[in-house]
């Protein structure tokens, strides 16, 4: 198992790594980057989760199933809020920065990273537990997360409905409510739709990796300080976090495919999302952006460390 953990982040890695060195070459820069971004954000995943959506889903049994299993990743991620709140406190978190913090240490990189990984690692059948945890995780960032930006950050006044609904119903959405929809109503799917949809979504990682290696390209790392608060949330993110995430699964009546799914998107790194809103927030966005590169770096050798924890002690078994 620790094996096949490390040639899947290794591979991982070198994806990053092309999409680092594309990003250096004049024919690339910053177009190009954004090209990768936004037809990984609103072509490739969605078609990634419609698919996924298709597949996990074929009948609606399976779907009830998907929907009535919502509660456990809700309540997992609602508990990690709660120490998360505690953590700001004891941490004295400078007050800007507390809305930053607390989304960093909450939610994971589901989409981008997360699922790449958790199918790599897992196979397909992993699928079912990897959409009820993004779900959960996008619903309670586009409300709570997003709320508590705005909270500590300088922007005042409400967060509004149409600012959540753009959230929430983001194309990832869209494409699993999509694919949600076929189930429901049993749509036939033509062939010629559902070949190009596959096509498509077997682009999702290696885009999505490269994307990730020209941010870390882009990132001008001399600004960067080890401040107090950055050095306090990335020990919660990628030590304390993960722990206590997976001392929590462990106790909950749930299979120990899912347990393991659930822990290993524990070791994400921090949402991407959480720049931009905090940008729009009032809230201190370069630490946003710096806790996003470092945290997404260093989750790539956390991975095989925490696998092989699992592996060793026959944990979530």
């Amino acid at each position: 198992m620790i094996v096949h953990v490390i040639e899947t982040v290794l591979s991982l890695v070198l994806l990053i790594g092309v999409g680092w060195w594309i990003a250096g070459r004049p024919w690339c820069g910053k177009a190009g980057t954004d090209l990768f971004s936004k037809f990984t954000a609103k072509i490739a995943i969605p078609c990634y989760m419609f698919y996924n959506m298709l597949e996990t889903c074929g009948t609606r049994e399976e779907l009830l199933s998907l929907f009535t299993s919502l509660p456990v990743p809700l309540f997992t991620i609602f508990c990690s809020l709660l120490l998360a709140l505690v953590l700001a406190r004891l941490c004295r978190v400078e007050w800007g920065r507390r809305g930053v913090f607390l989304n960093a240490v909450t939610f994971s990189n589901v989409v981008i990273i997360g699922f790449p990984v958790v199918t790599s690692l897992f196979g397909e059948e992993s699928l079912p537990a990897a959409m009820r945890y993004y779900m959960a995780n996008t619903l309670l960032f586009w409300t709570l997360g997003v709320y508590l930006l705005r909270r500590f950050g300088g922007a005042g006044g409400p967060q509004t409905l149409g600012t959540t609904l753009r959230g929430i119903l983001s194309p990832s959405i869209l494409g699993m409510l999509a694919g949600l929809l076929v189930v429901l109503l049993e749509l036939p799917v033509p062939q010629f739709l559902f070949s190009a949809v596959t096509t498509l979504k077997g682009t999702t990682t290696a885009l999505a990796m490269v994307f990730v290696g020209c941010v870390i390209r882009g990132t001008d790392f001399s600004r960067m300080k080890l401040t107090r608060d950055l050095a306090v949330v990335v020990l919660v993110r990628l030590l304390l976090f993960p722990v206590f995430v997976g001392v929590l699964v462990a106790a909950l009546p749930i299979d120990s495919l899912t347990k393991q799914v659930y822990f290993v998107f524990a070791t994400m790194p921090a949402m991407t999302q959480m720049g931009i809103m905090a940008r729009e927030t009032g809230s201190d966005y370069e630490f946003a952006a710096v806790l996003i590169t470092v945290t997404t770096i260093l989750s790539m050798a956390a991975i095989p460390i925490y696998m092989g924890i699992v592996t060793h002690f026959h944990l979530f078994l």
